[in-house]
């Protein structure tokens, strides 16, 4: 067996996720989250939180994965917070896939513990292959370097009013390592019999467009769309750092001229920022382009609707943001 999955990984894991502090883990009862949860307590993590969310969608199924969780809990003496969410109604209320519902569901239960146990550092399971999916999902949705670079090993999520300090220590780790670790170690996990069916987005992904690619090339492409996606992500972090310098904003709006000197991406991500900072909606490629449109054109009219009815208006020099009326 590698080694490095216990050895290398956790020398690299501590120097950015430090051993002392106290994390909540995600853990599912599944193969990879309990890999997770092992491999963390061989690595020195000692305050440990489990946290897990039976979605109510397997019937004893779920039930079962929740046993586990809690008689996790009791054989390593770590505290589990547990909770049982109906997914499918919540789904149907909020029309929202039972993917979206399950995952909202899920942060929302982190962030009560967070509130709880006053800690928000919250560890979970993903692994290479979720990050392969995420990247292609995020490609046929039109994403940008943001979206195509996937996942971040350390990133923050605002959830309910809290944010959340995400960890994913296995981000970077094959699915066959985490295999041969649950076998090596005996570790007891659930095979969650959904992961087989196609109703899910990611499953679909998984199961039947990933095959199909790599018998088109005939080859494993997944390295490929890893590459990819560390470029992106190598983009966008020089694009995220170069920002703060541009000097574009000024009282009550953006500088139009100085939007007009800037590189067509710079300036395309420095409108992405201002109108998700501001509280726009639904903000991508068709909106951020009609809003450069405004900031370029000398002509009038010199505003435009967004969603929600927030309107941008370009005059005497300023472009900015009307928010809607209460």
């Amino acid at each position: 067996m590698r080694t490095d999955l216990t050895e290398q990984l956790a020398t690299d894991l501590r120097e950015w996720m430090p051993v002392g502090q106290r994390y909540l883990v995600a853990l599912s009862g599944g193969r990879d989250s309990m890999a997770l949860t092992h491999f963390l307590k061989a690595a020195g993590y000692r305050d440990l939180v489990l946290c897990h969310v039976n979605h109510c969608l397997r019937g004893e199924e779920s039930d079962g994965d929740e046993a586990l969780v809690r008689k996790t809990g009791e054989a390593t003496g770590l505290r589990v917070f547990s909770t049982r969410i109906d997914v499918k109604a919540l789904a149907e209320k909020r029309k929202l896939s039972i993917e979206a519902a399950a995952r909202e569901a899920r942060y929302s239960w982190f962030a009560e513990v967070a509130k709880e146990e006053k800690c928000c550092r919250v560890v979970t399971a993903h692994h290479s292959e979720d990050q392969v999916e995420t990247v292609l999902i995020n490609f046929f949705r039109g994403s940008g370097s943001r979206g195509i670079s996937g996942m971040k090993r350390h990133s923050h999520r605002d959830v309910d009013g809290l944010e959340l300090e995400l960890f994913r220590p296995l981000l970077a780790v094959e699915r066959d390592r985490i295999d041969k670790y649950v076998e090596v170690y005996e570790i007891a996990f659930r095979e969650d019999s959904s992961n087989a069916e196609d109703f899910a987005l990611r499953n679909r992904v998984r199961h039947r467009l990933l095959p199909e690619v790599e018998s088109i090339f005939g080859r494993n492409v997944r390295g490929a769309v890893l590459r990819a996606a560390e470029l992106s992500r190598r983009d966008e972090a020089w694009m995220q750092a170069n920002l703060d310098d541009l000097s574009v904003r000024v009282s009550g709006g953006l500088d139009v001229k100085r939007l007009r000197e800037l590189p067509e991406a710079l300036r395309n991500r420095c409108l992405m920022e201002w109108l998700r900072e501001s509280g726009v909606p639904n903000c991508g490629f068709d909106e951020v382009s009609r809003v450069a449109e405004v900031a370029m054109s000398t002509d009038r009219p010199a505003k435009l609707s967004l969603p929600r009815d927030f309107h941008v208006r370009r005059r005497e020099g300023v472009l900015f943001l009307e928010a809607p009326q209460p």
